[in-house]
Parts: structure tokens; C-alpha cells; sequence
């Protein structure tokens, strides 16, 4: 819940956004999500989420403040000196989990062209004035974890990677089955 309540208090410039009305669509979203992580990434992340509280800092405002670099860059200029920097490990992490997931997005949207029409572009040279791709969103996301978390990220990941195991697939077969499909497949079959 802390998750839900930090994105209650996101300030969007054209007031507030009509998934912040969506609690069940939210809380199933990031559940699929995170039942795909490993019970270190989970912990480490819920950490992240409790110092951020603890100091009044918004992860999740952090978070669309970062998207708006590629897809409103004039807005950004005027915020982004309030942002923590990045440092260099941050970046070299975040930059090796984007590869396998932007990996693992290209596949979903093979495999299932149906349920992935109504994705993001999967690349963020599809961004551009208020269009944000799969890979800033995870990007703009993946920089307001700790190192901490991004280093379990990064090893969760490429196990599951060895292991042969997609976790954007993963992620949307569990959101099927929340929203009552047996199998994403299923959903795929369905989807017109």
C-alpha cells in the first residue's frame, strides 16, 4: 500500500490522471509484477519505499518526473535539478536489467501481437511528446531503486534469463489470470 499511496500524492500537470482513480487495476498490475521478483527484490524494495516515506521523497513522483526527459523535455529542464543524481554503478545496473528486459519485451510482443497492441513501444526511440516506451518507463522506474534493489534485480534477472524464463511473459500471464483468463495465451486467443 505504500506504493498506492505515494502514486495518490503524483501531481501531474494537467491535474490528476484517471489511473490514480483505479486502485484494483493498480494493486493487480504491480502484484503480477512482483510475483515475479524474488523475495530479496521484494524486501529490498519495500526498504526503498519505507526511507523514501521516511524522508518525504516520492518515488513514484520521482519516477514520471524522470519519463518527462524524453517526452516532454522542456518541463524536465525546469524540475530535474530537484532530482537525486544518478550515480555511475546506478546507471551501469540499470542499463544491463533495460537490456534483458527490452529482450524480453521484443519477445512478448512476438509471441503475442494480439495482447501487446495495447502495450508502449518497446523502444525509447519510439518516445516522443507524451508517448513513453516500454524501455523509459522501466529505465525511468529502475532509477529510483537503490543500488541495493537493482543488484537483486539485476541477479534475479539473469537467472531467470539462464533459466530460460521471460519475466514480462511471466508478468502478463499472472494479469491474465487476475483478470480471469486461464493462460495469457488465452487472453491472446480472445483478443481481438
Amino acid at each position: 500500500m505504500k506504493e498506492w499511496t505515494q502514486f495518490q500524492q503524483v501531481q501531474n500537470e494537467g491535474g490528476r490522471a484517471s489511473c490514480q482513480n483505479h486502485m484494483k487495476e493498480f494493486v493487480m498490475n504491480r502484484l503480477a509484477q512482483f510475483l515475479t521478483w524474488s523475495d530479496e527484490m521484494r524486501e529490498s524494495y519495500y526498504q526503498d519505499l519505507s526511507e523514501a516515506e521516511a524522508v518525504g521523497w516520492n518515488l513514484l513522483t520521482e519516477k514520471y518526473a524522470r519519463m518527462m526527459r524524453y517526452t516532454a523535455p522542456e518541463q524536465y529542464a525546469a524540475l530535474c535539478n530537484r532530482l537525486p543524481v544518478i550515480s555511475e554503478p546506478k546507471e551501469r545496473l540499470v542499463d544491463r536489467i533495460a537490456a534483458i528486459q527490452v529482450r524480453w519485451q521484443e519477445e512478448f510482443t512476438r509471441r503475442y501481437p494480439k495482447v501487446s497492441r495495447g502495450s508502449r513501444p518497446t523502444s525509447a526511440s519510439s518516445d516522443g511528446d507524451y508517448v513513453t516506451s516500454f524501455e523509459t518507463y522501466l529505465r525511468s522506474e529502475l532509477f529510483t531503486y537503490s543500488e541495493r534493489t537493482l543488484r537483486a534485480y539485476l541477479t534475479h534477472a539473469e537467472a531467470m534469463a539462464r533459466q530460460g524464463v521471460n519475466m514480462t511473459i511471466l508478468n502478463l500471464e499472472f494479469m491474465a489470470k487476475l483478470y480471469g483468463f486461464s493462460s495469457l495465451q488465452e487472453m491472446e486467443d480472445k483478443s481481438r
